[in-house]
């Protein structure tokens, strides 16, 4: 009879406790999400409408791209905006070689093509940003795209703080994943300009791709603080043989 009457309280304390902790465990994550992100869910005050243009060309044994265009970013949340992207791409194929945009199409030597995307950008902590966008092309390409693109800054404290950044694209037309990553640190700053270095480079997988194809080598990047205004260079080696890139932007930003 004691036994029975031990094995009841046991299992009402035992009970007592899972309950306990299935309140406590909701509070504390709530909590906590409230203390990383506090006014997550109100509007931002005053607004920030930020503007990119961007330009660069890249160049190897076959093939070469040159691209330029824009972005507009909206703040809505102090964590959460939202963007629009338009790229203007001029596309040279080498001779023999067929269109990646639409292989077995036959071989062109050059492609005109636009593309057009939208989406959010999350503000993960600060100096670290997610880019989920989707979009189409226009012109001589015809797919729909989806991308995510990933930045953070590592150790801003430090003498050199480093620079960890990913872009990843799936394009819906050729079946290709086209993967661009980068590691950069400051190796210079004053008042005015930073000077970076580091390396980079791109994968890419599926489609009519027979197998993983890829190229990297080291980069260096120089941002002017009072034109807001950056350019960066990178040649290595891969798949596509020797290759050399280069890219600029220019930021400008208004409060509401």
């Amino acid at each position: 009879m004691a036994k029975n009457r031990i094995s009841r309280v046991s299992m009402m304390v035992a009970i007592a406790v899972v309950l306990s902790a299935l309140t406590i465990a909701p509070a504390a994550h709530a909590q906590w999400f409230d203390d990383t992100y506090p006014g997550f869910f109100s509007l931002q005050t005053p607004g920030l409408v930020q503007a990119t243009a961007f330009g660069g060309g890249y160049v190897s044994d076959k093939y070469a791209v040159l691209q330029e265009g824009t972005q507009v970013e909206q703040s809505v949340t102090p964590y959460i905006g939202v963007f629009g992207r338009a790229t203007g791409y001029q596309l040279w194929i080498g001779g023999g070689f067929e269109s990646p945009l639409a292989p077995s199409s036959g071989s062109y030597p050059r492609l005109n093509f636009g593309r057009f995307q939208g989406g959010l950008d999350f503000t993960l902590l600060p100096g670290t940003h997610l880019y989920v966008s989707g979009g189409h092309d226009v012109a001589d390409s015809d797919a729909f795209v989806v991308e995510g693109d990933f930045s953070s800054w590592i150790c801003l404290h430090s003498q050199h703080p480093l620079n960890a950044s990913f872009s990843s694209m799936h394009d819906f037309q050729n079946g290709v994943t086209s993967t661009e990553f980068d590691l950069q640190a400051i190796l210079l700053s004053t008042e005015k300009y930073m000077v970076l270095g580091g390396v980079g480079g791109a994968m890419y997988n599926g489609g009519f791709l027979a197998a993983s194809q890829g190229q990297g080598g080291p980069d260096v990047g120089f941002y002017y603080r009072p034109w807001k205004l950056g350019v960066s260079a990178q040649a290595g080696y891969g798949n596509a043989h020797q290759y050399g890139q280069i890219s600029m932007y220019k930021q400008l930003s208004w409060l509401e």
